[in-house]
């Protein structure tokens, strides 16, 4: 409601909580924030954002611009729903365990496109999603989920200490370069006891790592800055003080980049990899997923 602050977000300037969302202003130090159709651009400086968005296009512009494809039209679909089944089937689970059927404050960290936000919206009494990208920001808008959107930095996140039960954090930690400040960010803004759910490729991997060394092209283009094995990447989420209790291996394929998502979109054939890879090599899956939580005592 406009005149309301938001109840999990801080300012990046002043960190009081006193975001007025629907105004892209903070009450008490009187910033004011840029918007773009009506989604606030909350961070320190954004004239530093439009620099690193503008090297960003000139190094690799699809990081930008190339659309992601919902569930339904990736070729890896099949893959896609095995993911999201995981998720919510651990959602479910978790939420039982804390008495309810929904989360009170539930964030999408790094949304892009907005792709996940409709099956995330029903675990959530009010969902939040962010993403560094306004491009994808106003794809998500587009949705209609009803989420509160911002645009943030997760190394300097506008959310107050303790702000969300639950952090969806998926496929976006390969991707920058303080992996561990990213994680300490969502150590912070979880609250005491909170769950995050952290997904990202296997390709640290031995079987994916072989995929590179087969088209190191790819390798060359890749904007990903980390290859992650389960261990690597639970170690990282201990260090930044998140308990992990599960990890979960998902989907298997041939270590070649352009023939897996050519025969992995056919269901008899991603359900045949899987039904073998669990057996024959349980760690050489493409995708990781991780379930962290934060701390049930003060962080802070």
């Amino acid at each position: 409601m406009p005149g309301r602050t938001d109840p999990a977000l801080r300012c990046p300037h002043c960190h009081s909580a006193s975001i007025l969302i629907d105004e892209s202003r903070c009450e008490a130090c009187g910033t004011s924030f840029p918007a773009v159709d009506g989604i606030p651009v909350l961070v320190r400086n954004p004239e530093s954002l439009a620099a690193d968005i503008d090297a960003a296009l000139r190094s690799n512009p699809a990081w930008y611009a190339q659309v992601q494809p919902p569930e339904l039209s990736s070729p890896w679909r099949h893959h896609l729903r095995k993911r999201r089944l995981y998720v919510e089937q651990v959602l479910k689970r978790e939420l039982a365990l804390r008495g309810r059927a929904k989360a009170l404050r539930f964030l999408d960290l790094g949304c892009g496109d907005g792709t996940n936000l409709p099956w995330l919206a029903p675990f959530a009494e009010r969902l939040y999603a962010s993403d560094y990208n306004m491009l994808r920001l106003t794809r998500a808008k587009n949705r209609n989920t009803g989420a509160t959107l911002l645009l943030g930095d997760i190394l300097d996140f506008p959310a107050l200490d303790g702000a969300f039960d639950v952090v969806f954090f998926n496929h976006v930690i390969e991707h920058i370069p303080n992996d561990v400040g990213a994680l300490k960010s969502v150590a912070r803004i979880l609250a005491p006891g909170g769950l995050v759910i952290l997904g990202t490729p296997n390709e640290g991997a031995w079987w994916w790592q072989l995929a590179y060394r087969r088209a190191p092209q790819v390798r060359a283009s890749t904007d990903h800055v980390h290859f992650y094995t389960a261990d690597t990447i639970a170690s990282k989420m201990t260090a930044a003080g998140l308990e992990v209790i599960e990890i979960e291996h998902i989907g298997w394929g041939p270590p070649d980049w352009h023939l897996d998502g050519r025969i992995r979109k056919y269901k008899i054939v991603d359900d045949a990899f899987e039904f073998i890879g669990r057996r024959l090599m349980p760690r050489q899956a493409s995708s990781l997923y991780l379930v962290g939580i934060a701390p049930a005592e003060t962080k802070h």
